[in-house]
């Protein structure tokens, strides 16, 4: 499910009185019950265990009503812990329900909004004299390296650069200690994904986990909307309960979302569990254009408008709660879109990948990515709403933006773009780049170097390339795609780069007689690529080899890099005596 779906699904359960700010040891449970009545500063909690205060000045069914109108003074505040008294943190034991997707993948880039907020959140409690005890599950799905919650401390130490100390009290189903904590200023408590009362909410379960416990952070955006002991359940037992700086983050831009009035709005939804989110989807079809539908939720919906689908597909209780979502996006003129096809592996021999139409999924098939046919209606639904806006000013980026422009698609160190630079001032060099990291090394290299003509903008390509390239003033002559992951050349990661939308947007937006390089030092990446590019191009691409022509393998490729600059990884492969697979494509005349 998506982030957006996931906080408005929280904001939406607020039927949780709780207290706030109360000794541990006296604070009383409520009675839980629902709010009817006109009500003022009340403080509620929900589904993530978060605390909030909201200002009713009508009726409490007017205010709340979110998704009838899409009313936004109903998101209420929640409190964070940048408003908590830093005072009150002192010697204080502090649970963090932390993200393991942000700190424990096997790539981790500090430099990411994501991973510093979360970072900080410790940081700051620590610098506060906080005791920190940390909860999350984690798979090595995400990381082999994750064998136990040791090997997770370990990790955590690196990340954090201060020590974390795992301990053993959940499987021995032994409350936590004062003289336990004081080892060390962190730990760890065990992985929560291999208990059943996590997710169930056990009441016993959450008052173990919660032992010694004074204030809970809620730092996982991305769980806050279920209902789990680590969250729901602990704020229970501690005085205290708040939003993490990396929560808060995530907050703050699904508000920016959910306030834009630009049209047409679309929503792209994911995850299961469509019954228990139905709420929210209401809430989205009430301000969306569009609702596009894809995961395990689509054959919900796909079954609600009356398509066949396998049975072990569906889901249980969810298909009135569908009905309704497709009736409400009916009645409010809403389009919801799902999938036309998918990508299937089969159950007996999983390496055996086959794409069928959605609607005809063999028994021992089983739906693993969306098709071509899906990924072409979802890229066409998101041109024209124009997903990704980016506004650049050109006149700032370079000194004269009306100069024909060159395109690196993952530009890397940037040592192709910063060598062309400065060979070619009559030209301007954009770089694009996925890793932020590099983005930012490469952009203070052209400010410290002084160079006008290059410039490089973090972003996935593939689905950005045409609306950042569109709005540039000058012409585009040239674009280049150097080296790329061998693993896209692989069926199972076939969506990692080079996807059709992304050879299209370059067709129609090179100018005529503009040309496309492609290198590799792996010869069926190379081919792949020239494959793509020839059946993608609309037509418009042809081979331009010239005089550069040079046989490997009875394949023909140009012998030379014709620009005479080479990246960071050719430069590489040149050093070690291997072979460079390259390729010129030429756009026709009146094309």
């Amino acid at each position: 499910m998506s982030p957006v779906l996931k906080t408005v699904q929280t904001t939406l359960s607020l039927n949780k009185l709780s207290s706030r700010n109360y000794p541990r040891k006296e604070k009383k449970l409520l009675q839980h019950g629902s709010c009817s009545f006109p009500i003022n500063n009340v403080q509620l909690s929900f589904q993530g265990g978060l605390e909030v205060v909201i200002n009713v000045n009508s009726s409490h069914k007017e205010k709340t009503c979110l998704y009838d109108d899409g009313e936004l003074e109903a998101l209420p505040h929640v409190q964070t812990l940048r408003e908590f008294p830093q005072e009150e943190l002192v010697a204080k034991v502090v649970m963090v329900r932390f993200d393991s997707t942000i700190f424990l993948g096997e790539k981790l880039d500090l430099s990411s909004l994501s991973a510093s907020k979360a970072l900080y959140t410790i940081k700051y409690l620590h610098e506060c004299g906080a005791k920190m005890i940390l909860v999350s599950e984690w798979s090595r799905k995400i990381n082999p390296k994750l064998l136990d919650a040791q090997a997770v401390a370990d990790i955590l130490s690196s990340v954090l650069q201060l020590k974390v100390i795992a301990l053993r009290c959940i499987s021995c189903k032994s409350p936590l200690r004062r003289e336990d904590l004081q080892k060390a200023d962190i730990f760890l408590l065990e992985n929560l994904s291999e208990y059943k009362e996590e997710v169930a909410n056990r009441s016993k379960f959450a008052e173990l986990l919660s032992s010694e416990v004074d204030i809970l952070v809620n730092d996982s955006f991305c769980q806050s909307h279920k209902v789990l002991a680590s969250t729901v359940g602990v704020a229970r037992f501690c005085y205290a309960s708040m939003a993490g700086f990396s929560f808060e983050e995530n907050l703050h831009q699904l508000k920016k979302i959910a306030k834009t009035k630009k049209k047409p709005y679309l929503a792209v939804i994911g995850g299961g569990n469509l019954k228990s989110k139905a709420a929210a989807l209401q809430f989205l079809a009430s301000r969306c254009d569009a609702l596009v539908f894809v995961g395990q939720m689509s054959f919900q919906i796909m079954r609600a408008l009356g398509h066949s689908i396998p049975t072990n597909l569906v889901e249980r209780d969810a298909h009135k709660a569908a009905l309704d979502i497709v009736q409400f996006a009916h009645d409010k003129n809403v389009l919801m879109s799902y999938p036309k096809d998918f990508w299937c592996t089969n159950q007996h021999l999983p390496t055996e990948l086959e794409v069928f139409p959605a609607h005809g999924v063999s028994a021992s098939w089983l739906p693993v990515d969306l098709g071509p046919r899906s990924l072409e209606e979802i890229y066409s639904l998101v041109t024209n709403s124009k997903a990704y806006p980016f506004e650049i000013d050109w006149s700032v980026a370079y000194h004269d933006a009306s100069q024909p422009l060159v395109v690196d698609i993952g530009s890397g160190n940037g040592l192709f773009i910063m060598g062309m630079a400065q060979n070619r001032k009559d030209l301007n060099f954009l770089g694009l780049e996925i890793n932020g990291k590099l983005v930012r090394r490469c952009l203070d290299s052209v400010h410290q170097s002084g160079i006008r003509n290059a410039y490089f903008i973090g972003s996935n390509a593939t689905t950005t390339f045409r609306s950042i390239v569109s709005s540039y003033p000058g012409e585009l002559v040239l674009v280049s795609v150097q080296c790329p992951n061998p693993d896209f050349n692989k069926p199972e990661n076939r969506w990692s780069m080079l996807q059709r939308s992304l050879i299209e947007a370059v067709a129609d937006l090179l100018a005529s007689k503009g040309k496309v390089f492609l290198q590799s030092d792996v010869e069926a990446v190379a081919m792949r690529m020239k494959e793509q590019f020839l059946q993608y191009g609309k037509g418009k691409l042809h081979l331009s080899h010239d005089q550069y022509n040079i046989r490997i393998n009875g394949n023909a490729w140009l012998e030379e890099n014709p620009f005479g600059i080479r990246s960071d990884w050719e430069q590489h492969v040149i050093d070690r005596g291997a072979p460079m697979y390259r390729l010129m494509l030429s756009k026709s005349t009146g094309s």
